[in-house]
């Protein structure tokens, strides 16, 4: 049975939504990793997408890895450049600058997505979700406005660069016009695992650390992303992007929960205007829909 227009853009969501939920206590499982460096991380992380991706593809399409990764054409590659290179730049911006720094740049994700969707695809971004992107950022700006300050411009441009790169492959996956996102997050990690080798010292890494990073990058990151990237077949990357911002909010909440950090009023004010911002948008984006099913039934 053909999904019409509505059911496509409540599947977009759920996927992309879903994805950010299970990332979600992403940092306060990095808390609770006491030796290892962050480019141990990212080396494990990028092994373990590249691995579980390409057994779960390999099942699922009983073909070799080399015929799985062959077809993944001009955007599913850059797409999975682009992501690689996000990975790295992630990294640099954590040791460079404040997490409260990057993670305020990074919620420009959607800004960026909105100019280059239109730019590359001609998505045209409706005055609803342009709306819901600058409450959602203000809700960031709030959520952090104790915490901004205090890094280094070099650690906040890379923070810059990781958006531009994750918007960037939005626009990609979205061009495609096909099911590329689980094959471009596999690829990611075998572009980006070489580069963090560099500079990783894996077999330093043992016990509880290598339980928790293995965990991550067998599972969390690959299915987060996977279920987060999917939703490009059904939304604009604009509206994808927006979704990326469920992470930030319930971060903190994660964090209160397991190692008792209490979130301030501001960040509980700040989190409520970035919840109101996508459930508008979403319930918007439906309406939409459901009126453009109805006129042309």
């Amino acid at each position: 049975m053909t999904q019409g227009p509505q059911q496509r853009y409540a599947a977009g969501l759920a996927l992309s939504a879903s994805g950010m939920l299970v990332i979600s206590p992403d940092a306060l499982l990095l808390r609770l990793v006491e030796h290892a460096g962050i480019w141990d991380v990212a080396f494990y992380r990028s092994v373990g997408i590249a691995t579980s991706l390409t057994l779960v593809l390999s099942l699922m399409h009983r073909a070799s890895p080399l015929r799985i990764y062959a077809g993944l054409g001009r955007d599913g590659w850059v797409a999975a450049a682009t992501m690689g290179a996000s990975t790295i730049c992630f990294v640099s911006a954590v040791a460079l600058t404040t997490v409260a720094n990057t993670l305020v740049i990074l919620a420009t994700m959607p800004l960026f997505s909105a100019v280059i969707g239109w730019v590359v695809l001609g998505e045209r971004v409706s005055r609803n979700t342009a709306v819901a992107m600058l409450v959602a950022l203000a809700g960031i700006v709030v959520i952090f406005a104790d915490s901004l300050g205090g890094g280094t411009w070099t650690g906040d441009l890379f923070a810059l660069a990781v958006a531009v790169l994750q918007s960037f492959s939005l626009v990609m996956l979205r061009r495609a016009r096909r099911p590329l996102a689980l094959r471009a997050v596999g690829a990611s990690g075998f572009l980006a695992a070489p580069v963090a080798l560099i500079f990783a010292a894996p077999m330093a890494v043992a016990g509880q650390d290598l339980v928790i990073v293995g965990f991550q990058g067998l599972v969390q990151i690959p299915l987060a992303l996977g279920l987060f990237f999917s939703g490009t077949r059904f939304l604009f990357a604009a509206e994808v992007a927006l979704l990326s911002l469920v992470e930030t909010i319930l971060g903190p909440l994660w964090a209160w929960l397991g190692v008792g950090e209490v979130p301030s009023a501001l960040a509980l004010a700040g989190g409520l205007m970035v919840l109101m911002a996508i459930a508008g948008n979403a319930a918007a984006g439906l309406r939409r829909r459901r009126t453009a099913a109805a006129g042309t039934g």
